[in-house]
């Protein structure tokens, strides 16, 4: 059973999986078949197992994580197991001791065209100049297909990339410079890139920074593979990171704790038009937060760390607004696919500079002051207000 499940996770994870059959039970009182195959619902890659038994089909729609458990636990009992792959086909005969003897044939079967179960959704990468770069990032296979694994990956992608279109309006027409603060392994880096460049034909210059010495050497040489000119990544510190260019859209995506509001400080210092920010831990707030009144829930470590969150990403929203920005907090994606999915969008309108808004920044002040918040976006920007006594 283990090599079965390991290739049945191999295959789930490549994207060569079609289709898998129990048959033939050891017992009759038991279920008389089970079979697997793969499917999208409501965006999400699941498998769908349907288990025959007292002449009752029951379906199971499970994530790729779930696989494994739901095989150990319905998946026993059978004599025989067919995986079909794009691949390869197998049988496995299974003897009374629980030994399998595995046999091993050429593919017979090709991947389904699409594997939705609701109406297919047209995403903006849905095209075929995203191919080359969606297989250089192990998205795509060869074959076209969306990798199972890696769909709920492409799906915030797209979703990204929505978000990013909502904001064309705020950018200037000319050439855009755009820094992409913590770009890490960098998908969504070069999907910006890949859109704003190939698809809509715009000139723009891309940077993507990150600490890590070997993802950026990675990503640096995937760019010039691709012949993505305008898009180059640097080894660097958000908090030191300086230019003299004009930077149009400032992006920081899962930075940790205080490096989201040393990205936001640097894209406010630049002026820039557009800030995309998706905050990751928020430990700065966590720590300080105190409210007599609050008490019996902070009490309870969880609750408080979602409290803490909440208040940072809203404190830092209530900071841009008050410097003249037009803020929406979107969900990013699923909260089944992450919990880091809140997204800060700020954008300033293009005649516009920074204003500070008085009202709102006694609102921020006396919100501090009534939580013990001493947040580091309003320190590097000099609008904390230290409570007199």
């Amino acid at each position: 059973m283990t090599r079965f499940i390991n290739l049945l996770e191999q295959s789930l994870k490549q994207g060569t999986f079609i289709r898998c059959i129990w048959s033939n039970p050891r017992k009759s009182d038991g279920a008389q078949k089970l079979t697997a195959k793969g499917l999208t619902l409501n965006d999400h890659y699941k498998v769908q197992f349907a288990l025959l038994q007292d002449k009752k089909e029951f379906h199971h729609n499970k994530d790729l994580e779930e696989v494994a458990t739901f095989v150990l636990e319905k998946g026993q009992g059978f004599k025989q197991i067919q995986l079909y792959t794009s691949e390869a086909d197998y049988t496995f005969l299974i003897n009374k001791k629980g030994q399998a003897t595995i046999k091993k044939g050429p593919a017979t079967q090709q991947l389904p065209a699409s594997l939705s179960h609701n109406r297919q959704k047209n995403y903006l990468l849905d095209t075929p100049s995203s191919a080359p770069f969606l297989k250089a990032l192990g998205l795509m296979d060869q074959g076209g297909q969306i990798k199972p694994s890696k769909y709920d990956k492409y799906k915030q992608i797209n979703r990204y990339l929505e978000i990013v279109a909502d904001t064309l309006t705020s950018l200037p027409e000319g050439p855009l410079r755009i820094v992409d603060f913590g770009c890490g392994k960098s998908y969504l880096t070069f999907a910006l890139y890949h859109y704003l460049h190939i698809l809509l034909g715009k000139e723009v210059e891309v940077i993507g920074l990150d600490l890590k010495a070997d993802v950026i050497a990675f990503c640096q040489k995937l760019a010039q593979d691709l012949g993505f000119i305008g898009l180059k990544f640097q080894v660097g510190d958000i908090g030191q990171y300086t230019t003299d260019q004009t930077i149009d859209m400032v992006v920081s995506l899962h930075a940790c704790n205080t490096a989201t509001d040393s990205a936001l400080a640097k894209a406010i210092g630049w002026k820039a038009k557009v800030i995309l920010a998706v905050p990751c831990c928020h430990h700065e707030a966590y720590t300080q937060l105190q409210n007599k009144l609050l008490e019996p829930i902070l009490k309870y470590g969880l609750l408080k760390e979602r409290i803490a969150a909440l208040l940072t990403d809203g404190i830092r929203s209530t900071l841009l607004e008050t410097l003249g920005y037009t803020v929406s907090v979107l969900e990013f994606i699923d909260m089944a696919h992450t919990p880091k999915n809140i997204l800060i969008r700020a954008t300033l309108p293009l005649d516009s500079s920074l204003i500070q808004d008085q009202m709102s920044l006694a609102n921020y002040n006396t919100l501090c002051h009534a939580l013990h918040l001493k947040p580091s976006l309003g320190e590097m920007l000099n609008l904390h207000e230290t409570p007199k006594n």
